[in-house]
């Protein structure tokens, strides 16, 4: 039987000239046609070449347009150079296999645009004909090497700075999915390309198996549709693994909703990374845009050089379960070694002292989300600026998280959100329990009396007592309703290398102290400092050590205004109520602070004390018929009156 490429090479030509076929040609038709659709329809058929030098772009066009949505495009093994982007019009595409090593052969497309003006402008556009079609077995690689040490050629700084996508300089994609197209990867590879996957569609259920995506950006998903699922393989770049934007579609603003099971990440700066490329304007005005969502498996953050995490302040987090992050630091700088394992962000993005400040970094969390240790923890970097392993700018939600996988110790969590603290109304109401003037008893203070210095421990400097008097900046009107006119006021120099922390004991005759488990907490303190935190925010966190690693109000304050800040905590509790000490940290290293008023009570804030029990800073008056005592002993009661001048004591029945 004659070879059905044959008859197909006939056919093609009669088809050239004539409308009908003749009745041999027409005799092999269906033979033709059921072979196509078993062996899909060869590139070479069409005179692509495959030596890398050649044009191969229009064979590559002619056997699209044969397929018409009937069958696969077959790609021998080759490198096939291509110079437009090719419309997918088949059931998908397949090769032998991806290049691996000089050794072994398979199917490369070599993607060299004409067209270097167009941002994102991929080899193969997968729109039309791509329900459930699988592409398979062969790489994508670009013409721009990418690396992580010479970001600075394709990446504005300042635009980086501000998380802008117009940071990046016009690449190509290798592939891109459109439209309501639905396709199915197998043991792809994609490299030095701007973007290896663009997820660009409107019905997500893209799927990806054993896939490597890799460029400058591994996968970019610009439209989130939702619903990606990503096995095995890995995810990395020169810049980042997955980057994710802000574009306004159905109702939402970015984020990236997908399942990853068994798939590596990291070997980038980020391993998960979110610009803004909906418009700056857009942005500013949004509420709020979606950060993740979705299950993560198995799924590895390796050699991370910058962050595995960095969400913009405004993403919003929520139904995302993470188990485990499998996760490691790359070195935070390059050498000339080519064979090294170096991904940070080279100096002249990230200043040296600036670099992996947290392996993580959140906008908004809405519990309950899961971020478990099953496979790891995040771990704090060893770099000079590291401050902890994760930034939660906002936790929020009526459940509670877990966020063991985060190491909990050294997280930090600006502020916390809880249903009874989002009325307005009820905030400025527990505010005025604060006052003084207001509430002249003040509660008792649980920790040792923070007015006498020899209570205090610091590390990193030293500490001294100084009066209001002596502090560079007045105290404000609020301190004197909070804490009176003359607060004793404790002054933290610093080494002027390493960043001060102060802690003080809870007030026990052995610790841990013994409260009430489940019970809830307050805390507040006023603090001024000097100098920035770094070069353009001040920062504290106050936070309470309890039994079992138990972090309370394990919170970070930013701040931009210079003067006086008041810090408060609320509504958090310990689970055993064993009480250990409270300490503040993010102090300046450089410049002097002042703490005054600090304070933790049960329940609710109020009025400042320094005392261990309930206490009126002024004369305290009581009028009519006198004052009733408690005998501790008996538990007798007795009336204290004063008669004519003279003290009278009767039981009171």
């Amino acid at each position: 039987m004659t070879d059905p490429s044959t008859h197909f090479m006939k056919m093609r030509k009669w088809l050239a000239n004539e409308a009908v076929l003749p009745e041999e040609l027409s005799a092999n038709f269906d033979l033709l046609d059921e072979e196509m659709g078993s062996r899909g329809i060869n590139v070479k058929w069409f005179g692509a070449v495959g030596d890398g030098v050649t044009d191969d772009t229009e064979a590559f066009k002619a056997a699209m347009a044969m397929s018409n949505k009937r069958y696969k495009i077959f790609i021998p093994a080759g490198n096939y150079r291509i110079r437009q982007t090719i419309e997918n019009n088949s059931r998908g595409i397949f090769g032998v296999g991806p290049y691996v090593d000089g050794g072994q052969s398979g199917t490369r497309i070599i993607w060299d645009p004409m067209d270097k003006a167009t941002d994102l402008l991929p080899c193969i556009r997968i729109k039309e004909a791509g329900i459930k079609a699988v592409f398979e077995d062969f790489s994508i690689q670009g013409i721009v090497s990418y690396n992580s040490k010479n970001l600075a050629t394709w990446i504005n700084k300042s635009l980086f700075e501000q998380d802008l996508y117009d940071m990046f300089q016009v690449g190509a994609a290798a592939i891109e999915v459109a439209g309501t197209a639905t396709p199915i990867f197998r043991n792809i590879i994609t490299s030095q390309v701007k973007v290896g996957q663009l997820l660009n569609s409107t019905s997500g259920h893209v799927s990806s198996y054993d896939c490597t995506w890799s460029g400058m950006i591994g996968v970019y998903c610009r439209i989130n549709s939702g619903d990606y699922y990503y096995q095995g393989g890995g995810i990395s770049g020169a810049f980042a693994g997955i980057m994710m934007g802000t574009i306004l579609t159905a109702g939402h603003r970015g984020g990236f909703g997908a399942f990853l099971h068994r798939t590596h990440l990291g070997f980038s700066p980020y391993a998960i990374y979110q610009c803004i490329d909906g418009g700056l304007e857009d942005y500013n005005k949004a509420p709020s845009v979606l950060g993740l969502s979705g299950l993560y498996v198995n799924t590895q953050f390796e050699q991370c050089g910058e962050a595995a995490i960095k969400l913009l302040p405004k993403s919003s987090t929520l139904n995302l379960r993470m188990f485990g992050f499998g996760f490691s630091w790359s070195t935070t700088q390059h050498t000339n070694n080519p064979s090294a394992w170096e991904y940070a962000l080279p100096d002249d993005l990230k200043h040296p002292n600036e670099k992996q400040r947290y392996a993580a970094w959140f906008g908004t969390i809405t519990a309950p989300v899961v971020f478990h240790d099953d496979l790891g923890k995040l771990k704090k970097s060893t770099a000079i600026g590291a401050l902890g392993t994760a930034y939660i700018d906002t936790l929020t939600g009526d459940k509670e998280s877990d966020l063991s996988g985060l190491s909990v110790a050294e997280t930090v969590i600006r502020r916390k959100l809880t249903p009874l603290y989002t009325s307005v109304d009820l905030q400025a109401r527990m505010q005025e329990r604060e006052h003084r003037a207001l509430m002249p008893v003040s509660a008792p203070n649980l920790l040792q009396n923070p007015e006498i210095l020899s209570n205090w421990t610091v590390s990193n400097g030293t500490i001294s007592l100084v009066t209001a008097d002596q502090v560079p900046v007045p105290i404000s009107n609020e301190m004197k309703q909070v804490i009176g006119n003359n607060p004793v006021i404790l002054k933290v120099t610093p080494d002027g290398t390493n960043s001060p922390s102060v802690r003080i004991k809870f007030n026990a005759r052995s610790l841990p102290f013994k409260g009430d488990a489940n019970r809830n907490l307050a805390m507040q303190y006023f603090i001024l400092e000097t100098e920035f935190a770094n070069t353009s925010f001040y920062a504290s966190i106050g936070r309470i050590s309890a039994q079992n690693g138990e972090y309370i109000f394990n919170d970070a304050a930013t701040w931009k205004e210079k003067g006086w800040k008041h810090l408060r905590g609320r509504e958090l509790a310990s689970k055993t109520g064993l009480l250990y000490e409270f300490s503040i940290g993010f102090i300046p290293p450089k410049g002097e602070t002042y703490i005054a008023g600090v304070m933790v009570t049960w329940d609710h804030i109020g009025s400042y004390s320094p005392y261990p029990h309930h206490y009126v800073p002024g004369p305290f008056e009581i009028g009519g018929q006198g004052l009733i005592l408690t005998d501790s002993v008996t538990g007798a009661r007795y009336q204290v009156s004063i008669v004519k001048g003279q003290m009278q004591i009767l039981p009171v029945s």
